[in-house]
């Protein structure tokens, strides 16, 4: 958990900046993955508890989009 409601803040807009980053991308997820963006998304619509953690998860998935674009590996 956060130390102030303007960390929360912070945080939470860069997770909801993450959400809508990977919403973008989502058809380049694999199965696992598109579960944690949807647990997420349906966490981050309405008002929450800020996780770090979820802001780790989210740049986690976008991380292994661009190392499996880089490799050429494919998901579909």
């Amino acid at each position: 958990m956060s130390d102030t409601p303007l960390t929360d803040l912070a945080t939470l807009i860069e997770i909801q900046d993450l959400i809508e980053k990977a919403t973008k991308i989502e058809n380049k997820l694999a199965d696992n993955e598109k579960e944690i963006l949807n647990d997420l998304r349906e966490k981050y619509a309405g008002p929450c508890e800020v996780g770090f953690e979820d802001k780790t998860l989210l740049e986690v998935l976008l991380r292994n989009v661009a190392i499996r674009q880089d490799k050429g590996i494919g998901l579909g």
